[in-house]
């Protein structure tokens, strides 16, 4: 909805991962999940932002190995 779709399809998708800087993902969770998540987490929101953008694409991709996002049933199994 923001503009990053490609991006994060690439994370989902066999082969190269797109990276998204930290202004980009800023955008696309937008004030108040960011705000939360520096709630929870404790971490400046520079400090948060550039460890998201580091290993968020990364994660969505070990997180989706067949190129798709799993069932609830799969994602059950990796619990």
């Amino acid at each position: 909805q923001t503009g990053h779709e490609d991006k994060a399809q690439s994370w989902v998708a066999k082969g190269t991962n797109r990276p998204i800087a930290s202004h980009e993902l800023e955008q696309a969770l937008g004030e108040e999940r960011v705000q939360w998540l520096m709630e929870q987490t404790g971490l400046p929101k520079d400090q948060l932002l550039a460890g998201l953008s580091d290993e968020l694409p990364n994660a969505v991709d070990r997180l989706t190995p067949n190129g798709r996002v799993p069932t609830d049933e799969e994602l059950a199994q990796l619990k």
